[in-house]
Order: structure tokens, then C-alpha cells, then sequence
């Protein structure tokens, strides 16, 4: 019996603290009042240097929403699917790359066994920054696929008459699209014998055999389809590659898309993004960097069989008599990066949180459908 008292009296007190029966505890007080004053050195002492580990921003309230209720909705999707292929060669204009609908980390490794099971010797290699460069390789001249061929397997030394020296350079960069890579090669060759077999590589962004460059470019993107569907292999080096060429960005003004690209590719993405969401897209003014478009809250870029059913999505009737409000989609260099700003031109009266709202959704759309 007194075994029993003694039990039952600890489990007492023990949930007294839990039930919040001798009132709040001394963290749970401090969490409330918020943080404490700093501590004061005395005069004479050394003053130690202060870090604040987990600083607190400012809010950007470019809505004017503070003090305000607002009833909270369901976040917007991460991401999209809208059916892009997961590995392809893309081209615009002399620059082409291979788009992989596919992290970073888990093209790498199919990347380095690429170059060895076609016996082309890597000089260097950096996972973290995304880089291969091969060793000068002997091969023939010729067209493209003579030289693919001599290459991998060493032919060219039965006539060095007709021999050249290759080396390439190859890139995997984060894509556009959140979760996706792309790959750059680029190519340079030199006559065989010399001393410009031993000299440091110049790299200028162009090939000297631009066919020779889609060769390779093709030949690699068959190769990677092949290993993707073998199997998984993710390289935790090159994880850190992850950072998209889109980003979203809140600043006093409102919402702004950056992309790190030029400006010939971000205004070709733009405009593939605005067809590919099915936005209605008045006039375009490619002097002026302007997309006029139209955008209504009840836009559905893939309203699927029962949207399309009722006449919801892009090609409605409803739609085609009220399109929405007008904006114009404004791209503007700045240093290495592009921004996208939109600014609403419609001649209807619009509200100022309406508007925006819609033009962080019209922003958040084109990031979305961008690759």
C-alpha cells in the first residue's frame, strides 16, 4: 500500500508541470517575452565581436496587409508537370545543350562513365562546380562521325598525317525548370605535333567545329536515356549543384522572377512558358523587352477532362468574351541576370490587392512553365 501511494503521489507531481497546474515554466515565459537584453561589458574589459546566428529579417509588406485578418488559403503547388520531355537537345541560335528533366546529382556519375566507356581520358573534373575537361585526344579529320569514331577508338594514329588534336570542355548546370540540368559542351582542336599539345587550353564559349560539338551533344544524350532507365546513381558531390536559373524574389516593390540566363534565351523562355500555360498573349514588343498578355483569376492552364467538360481553361467562350485584365510582361537586363516584372495596363478599374495578386500568380505561372 505505501508502495502504491508513493507512485501514484510522483505521478501526481510529475504531470503537475504538464497540466500547466503550477503555471508556466521559465522558458516557456521567455519564448513569450520575446528575447533578452544584451549583456553590458564593463568598462576596461575586451568587448567580444557578436554573431547573431539566426537573424530576423525585415517583412517586405509591399501588400500592406499588416494589422489585417486574412483568412489563409491552400499553398500554390511546388511544381508543375506539364509534359516535358525528360531528356532533349535544345537549340537558340549557335548555343544548343542537352535539357535533363533530372537533378544535378544524379546526371554527374552518368557524365564521368560517359567519357571512360569511350576510352577519351579526363585531365580534370569538379562535381562541385559542375566541370569535366578531357585530355588532348588524337583524332582524324573529317566529318563529324569520322572523327567520333577515331576518337574513341585511337584509328587516327595509322595516319597522323591527317591527324588533329582534340580536347572539350563540358558543363552540367541546374536548369531553369526546378529540378532539371542541362549540359554544355564545348570543343577546341589544334593540328597534331607542336607545342600546342601542352599548352593551357583556351576557353571561349565557342566551338571551333560547332558539328563536331552537336556530335558529341547527341551521342551523350542517347547514352544518358540508356543509363537513367538502368537504374539511380546520385553523386552527394555534386548535390550542392542545385540552385534553379528561376528564381522568385520578394522586394519592395512587389514580386520579381530573375533569371540567370541572356537576354535572347530569357525572352524565348518567357514566350514558350506564356504559350505553353495557355496564357492569351496580345502583343509582343521585342525592342522594348514587353509581352502584352491577358490574365483573369479563373485561368486554368490544364483544366483536364471535366474543366474542359464545363468550359473552364484557356478556350473557353467565357474567356473569349472576357479574357481578363491586360498586363504587360516587362524583361530588363541587369548585370548577369534578367528581370521579370509585371505591370497591369487593363482600362478596367482593378483593386489594388487584386491586382496584386494576380500578378504574383501570372509570375509564379511563367516560372512554373519555364525551361
Amino acid at each position: 500500500m505505501i508502495r502504491l501511494l508513493l507512485i501514484g503521489a510522483i505521478l501526481f507531481l510529475s504531470s503537475c508541470g504538464w497540466l500547466g497546474w503550477f503555471g508556466k515554466s521559465d522558458e516557456q515565459k521567455l519564448l513569450e517575452t520575446g528575447s533578452t537584453a544584451p549583456v553590458i561589458i564593463p568598462e576596461g574589459l575586451d568587448t567580444p565581436r557578436f554573431d547573431d546566428e539566426m537573424p530576423i529579417p525585415d517583412v517586405l509588406d509591399y501588400r500592406g496587409l499588416s494589422g489585417q485578418s486574412i483568412e489563409l488559403q491552400l499553398p500554390d503547388a511546388l511544381s508543375t508537370t506539364f509534359g516535358v520531355e525528360q531528356i532533349v537537345i535544345r537549340r537558340l541560335g549557335d548555343d544548343r545543350w542537352v535539357f535533363l528533366d533530372l537533378p544535378t546529382a544524379r546526371i554527374w556519375p552518368q557524365v564521368v562513365l560517359f567519357w571512360e566507356e569511350h576510352h577519351m581520358p579526363v585531365s580534370s573534373l569538379n562535381p562541385r562546380e559542375g566541370t569535366l575537361e578531357t585530355e588532348w585526344i588524337i583524332g582524324s579529320s573529317g566529318n563529324p562521325d569520322e572523327i567520333f569514331e577515331s576518337l574513341k577508338t585511337g584509328s587516327a594514329w595509322s595516319n597522323k598525317s591527317m591527324a588533329q588534336q582534340y580536347k572539350f570542355l563540358l558543363r552540367v548546370e541546374p536548369g531553369v525548370r526546378a529540378g532539371s540540368s542541362e549540359l554544355y559542351i564545348e570543343q577546341i582542336q589544334r593540328p597534331l605535333g607542336g607545342l600546342e599539345r601542352f599548352e593551357e587550353a583556351r576557353w571561349d564559349g565557342k566551338s571551333d567545329n560547332p558539328e563536331l560539338e552537336g556530335k558529341i551533344l547527341s551521342v551523350l544524350a542517347y547514352y544518358l536515356g540508356d543509363r537513367m532507365a538502368q537504374g539511380p546513381s546520385v553523386s552527394l558531390l555534386a548535390a550542392g549543384l542545385q540552385e534553379s536559373k528561376a528564381a522568385l524574389v520578394a522586394e519592395p516593390e512587389g514580386m520579381v522572377l530573375k533569371y540567370r540566363l541572356d537576354f535572347n534565351r530569357a525572352w524565348a523562355t518567357v514566350g514558350n512558358a506564356l504559350e505553353d500555360a495557355k496564357v492569351s498573349v496580345e502583343d509582343l514588343d521585342r525592342t522594348s523587352a514587353v509581352y502584352y498578355v491577358y490574365y483573369t483569376s479563373r485561368h486554368d492552364p490544364d483544366p483536364g477532362f471535366f474543366g474542359r467538360l464545363f468550359g473552364r481553361g484557356g478556350n473557353s467562350e467565357e474567356e473569349d468574351t472576357n479574357p481578363g485584365h491586360r498586363f504587360k510582361v516587362h524583361l530588363e537586363p541587369t548585370g548577369d541576370e534578367v528581370r521579370v516584372t509585371i505591370g497591369l495596363v487593363s482600362e478596367v478599374a482593378v483593386a489594388d490587392t487584386e491586382s496584386l495578386i494576380l500578378k504574383e500568380r501570372l509570375l509564379k505561372l511563367i516560372k512554373e512553365y519555364s525551361t
